[in-house]
């Protein structure tokens, strides 16, 4: 069974909160029978997740919503719209704010009064919705072959007969072959055709510009001049199946 990485940042302004939230958390990950390397980090202000966010790539953020300074509405909005590839759940003593909630389309609403039902499901529907994104491709590699998770691949690269794969942590793959054999291999898989010389995967792409796509490790990739139309609808079309799923 491959192992699932999950980098969770938890913002709330008690440490006993976040202590509370991060044990139920783990606990409710152990009942999924996944095998999960979690990665867990606790921020008492909005300001200093956000600060995290842009060095890092969380996979799913759990926000208090009632925060002195930025407010957890207030963060999910700069952080939509900032990384829109991570999952967001909200969290609050107060069950009145579940009803505010939707705007920020969020993937869940945990409540503190009722912590270790409401974080079992959320983390089941995390499971759910991100589970094309653990489909692996099958590198070969020598005499034999690897097993490399979709959501490790930020895109690839196409220069002559030779294909550079760059990983989510910044390595690079190389194997031989043709772009477009790959783009039919991964036909399905939300990798998208920007360039001739450039497959990448959608869930990383957090802007499309005039002449550029730009992902969120912060990098500019080249856009064909005749793809920026299809690379935009292709977009919106993955931004709705995405966000319908929630």
């Amino acid at each position: 069974m491959e192992k699932i990485e999950c980098r969770i940042g938890i913002c709330d302004d008690k440490q006993e909160d976040i202590i509370r939230i991060a044990d139920v958390l783990k606990q409710s990950l152990k009942k999924t029978g996944q095998q999960i390397h979690l990665t867990c980090r606790g921020f008492s202000e909005g300001k200093k997740l956000y600060e995290a966010s842009c060095r890092e790539m969380f996979h799913l953020i759990f926000l208090d919503i009632e925060m002195p300074g930025m407010d957890g509405f207030a963060l999910a909005e700069k952080l939509s719209l900032e990384w829109p590839q991570t999952y967001l759940v909200f969290v609050s003593a107060h069950e009145s704010f579940v009803f505010d909630a939707p705007e920020y389309a969020p993937l869940w609403f945990v409540r503190k009064s009722n912590l270790e039902w409401d974080m079992f499901r959320a983390v089941r529907k995390y499971l759910q919705v991100t589970a094309s994104m653990r489909v692996s491709y099958r590198l070969k590699e020598g005499f034999g072959f690897r097993e490399l998770p979709l959501k490790d691949i930020l895109y690839i690269e196409c220069s002559g007969h030779s294909l550079s794969i760059r990983r989510t942590d910044g390595s690079w793959l190389k194997k031989y072959g043709s772009l477009k054999s790959m783009e039919e291999e991964l036909e399905g898989c939300h990798f998208l055709r920007i360039h001739k010389n450039y497959l990448v995967n959608q869930q990383y792409i957090k802007e499309v510009g005039r002449r550029e796509v730009y992902l969120t490790d912060q990098s500019a990739l080249e856009m064909g001049r005749d793809r920026r139309i299809k690379v935009r609808e292709a977009m919106l079309r993955y931004e709705r199946e995405r966000y319908g799923n929630q």
